[in-house]
Order: C-alpha cells, then sequence, then structure tokens
C-alpha cells in the first residue's frame, strides 16, 4: 500500500552510530540522556517513580515520558502523553552492529513513532522532521560521550 503523508501511521530514523550496542542502550535508557536530544521533552526531570517530566522547544508545553527498557530486546519504549495517562509512542531499537556486518564497535539505533489517530496532519510532520533531527542528535552525542568515556579510562 502506497502512504501519502497524510495516511503514514508510524515514522522511522534510524543511524549507524560508532559506540557499541551496550553502551548506546545504557545512554539512551538514561531520562537525563535523553532530555538534552528529545526535542518534544527537553531537560527530563523525575516527577514520579518512572515517570518524567520535560519541556517541549516547540511551544513550551510540558510532556511526561515514562522510559522502559527491555535490555534483551534492545529495545526502549517511551509512553508519553500527561501526568495522569501516557501511551506508548515511540520507541528505540538497538542493534549490534556485528550481526549486521559492521564493526562490532558499532550499532544500529531506529526510533520509530506511531502516530495516533487523532494527531492533526501539522503536528504529526513536525513529529516525523523532528525525528530525522534526533536521530542525528543521539548519533553526535552518543559518539562524543563515547569518546569521553574512552578518554578516561
Amino acid at each position: 500500500m502506497t502512504q501519502t503523508p497524510s495516511s503514514l501511521v508510524a515514522h522511522q530514523a534510524a543511524a549507524r552510530v560508532a559506540v557499541p550496542a551496550n553502551f548506546a542502550f545504557e545512554k539512551l535508557a538514561n531520562a537525563g540522556f535523553v532530555g538534552g536530544w528529545a526535542l518534544g521533552s527537553m531537560g527530563l526531570q523525575a516527577v514520579a517513580d518512572g515517570v518524567f517530566r520535560g519541556q517541549s522547544l516547540f511551544d513550551g508545553s510540558s510532556a511526561h515520558v515514562e522510559i522502559r527498557p527491555h535490555p534483551d530486546q534492545g529495545l526502549i519504549d517511551f509512553h508519553v502523553g500527561t501526568a495522569q495517562s501516557r501511551k506508548p509512542r515511540i520507541f528505540i531499537r538497538i542493534t549490534d552492529g556485528a550481526g549486521l556486518g559492521f564493526d562490532s564497535g558499532a550499532c544500529l539505533v531506529t526510533m520509530h513513532a506511531l502516530r495516533a489517530n487523532d494527531a492533526a496532519e501539522d503536528t504529526w510532520a513536525r513529529t516525523c522532521v523532528s525525528h530525522e533531527a534526533e536521530i542525528l542528535l543521539i548519533k553526535s552525542q552518543l559518539e562524543s560521550a563515547w569518546a569521553a568515556a574512552r578518554g578516561r579510562a
């Protein structure tokens, strides 16, 4: 089925990142790290057990996020919404590069977004474009953090 922008129900952005998969997973499951690249929820701060609040760079609104890591699957679920109700909308999968024929010190980071039925066209378009930028931020920030960690070792 061919999808037009208005019919898209999911979006994906991915990058090959020159860090080990376990390092990427640890960072991407950490709210402090996520709050440094997630344009819709910058500066995540804990507000309840496992729930964080950040601020959108677009309109200043608050977003509440639960980060649910599944290390055995290389998967991190992000439930997004209000303080009272959050839904699984974003997930990131980290895949070891060696299994894909890349350097064993690299990984593939893939971010998926699911479109809610009531998402306005302009809001969904902003989400898709944001994720294209965010995957570049993730790649750069992970590689910088890995270089810094290696410099201390």
